[in-house]
């Protein structure tokens, strides 16, 4: 036992002692340091980016940490792993907003996080690539499905929007008292988590063997942490620096950074509460662009980093695994975790939060049908980022 604690502390050094872990300070100095009250919109909001700037190199050592947990359970589980912890950031912190009754925003943010990862990330990984080389050719198999799955989470997700548009429900996006559309959402949300499922028995079991060759150059969901060459983000191969730690040792690292987390969401959400009612920026700006920067930069460092070194497949399929994460996996537990909170999430999006999301998928479907890439098509993906960014903000 005190062989694990002391293999998770030095596991937890040796991720935490980077440059990363200097945008810790400015939270730190946002909880000792208040404004005179009341604060304002420029306190608030600065007060806000602090937190969430210490949620970057939270992030990152997450991805790290699953990565080096997947090394251990192998190929055949690494997929459940990824699903548990590859999104855990953004678990978090919805889950802290859920608990303040910020429905709207909860739902928003999933939306954002979804076109952060299509849209800006995939869009620079695919320029960068496409500096490298002239055509960049992608795996067809890996990611293809990864583009259905995709489109077909978002089409579970507009089923339900329809329905409350059409019922005209409001609030469209959650309540505190159970309705009929309360049960719906339970009922969709487990049948969409059944399905996921199912995703990961296709391609850990009855078509293993298709999906190998894929399998072979990088790993399964989950390896969004690697970067090219099989190293992790300081240097160190992926296999070298698991190696010397057990599963045990990188659990608690898991329970410890995930308190952090926690630490860190709790102050972010009261902030973000706040800045909400006193500041001109609306909640498209806050829920689609600013909040998934801080739970994306780190995992899109690394996938651009893949994609530097000539790993594309890595940084698409990650990517887009991420983003299907978000929408059959993350948006459904929010829906399942909010009843015993007496928080009844709609699986219902805002028709222009769930338009820009569309906008960012079929985009993404269209720039990959031919299993290649250039930079001009990342050009296009960072260009239509730009324009939902802009609408937001101005509109």
């Amino acid at each position: 036992m005190h062989r694990t604690l002391r293999n998770s502390v030095s596991l937890l050094k040796s991720n935490y002692g980077t440059t990363w872990s200097l945008l810790l300070l400015p939270a730190m100095a946002a909880a000792v340091i208040r404004a005179p009250s009341p604060e304002s919109t420029l306190d608030l909001l600065l007060r806000f980016l602090a937190y969430g700037v210490a949620l970057i190199p939270l992030a990152r050592v997450i991805s790290i940490l699953v990565d080096q947990l997947s090394e251990h359970l192998g190929d055949r589980y690494s997929g459940v792993v990824s699903v548990g912890l590859g999104n855990l950031v953004e678990l978090v912190v919805s889950i802290t907003a859920l608990a303040s009754g910020l429905y709207r925003l909860v739902v928003i943010s999933v939306a954002g996080a979804v076109i952060t990862n299509c849209l800006l990330v995939l869009g620079i990984s695919t320029f960068v690539a496409g500096r490298r080389e002239q055509h960049v050719q992608i795996d067809d198999r890996s990611t293809n499905l990864q583009a259905r799955q995709l489109m077909l989470s978002l089409l579970f997700l507009a089923v339900p929007t329809v329905f409350s548009l059409g019922k005209g429900l409001n609030p469209m996006e959650g309540t505190d008292q159970l309705d009929n559309f309360a049960v719906y959402s339970l009922v969709v949300a487990v049948m969409i988590l059944l399905y996921y499922v199912l995703s990961f028995v296709l391609q850990l079991g009855t078509h293993r063997s298709f999906f190998s060759h894929s399998q072979d150059q990088q790993h399964l969901p989950g390896s969004a942490v690697e970067s090219a060459g099989g190293q992790t983000a300081r240097g160190q191969t992926v296999a070298d620096s698991s190696s010397h730690h057990g599963i045990g040792a990188i659990l608690i690292a898991m329970l410890v950074v995930s308190g952090a987390v926690v630490l860190v969401s709790d102050p972010l959400v009261e902030t973000l509460e706040v800045l909400l009612k006193n500041s001109p920026l609306g909640e498209l700006f806050i829920g689609l662009i600013l909040l998934p920067l801080f739970g994306s930069t780190a995992e899109g460092v690394i996938s651009i980093g893949a994609a530097a070194k000539g790993r594309m497949d890595l940084a698409i399929t990650s990517t887009l695994e991420s983003s299907g994460q978000l929408l059959m996996f993350v948006l459904p537990m929010l829906v399942l975790l909010g009843w015993p909170m007496g928080r009844y999430l709609h699986l219902s999006v805002p028709l222009m939060a769930l338009g820009c999301t569309g906008f960012a998928v079929v985009a993404v479907h269209w720039i990959t049908e031919n299993n290649q890439l250039d930079w001009y098509e990342g050009i296009q993906l960072i260009t239509l980022y730009t324009v939902i960014m802009l609408g937001t903000l101005l509109l």
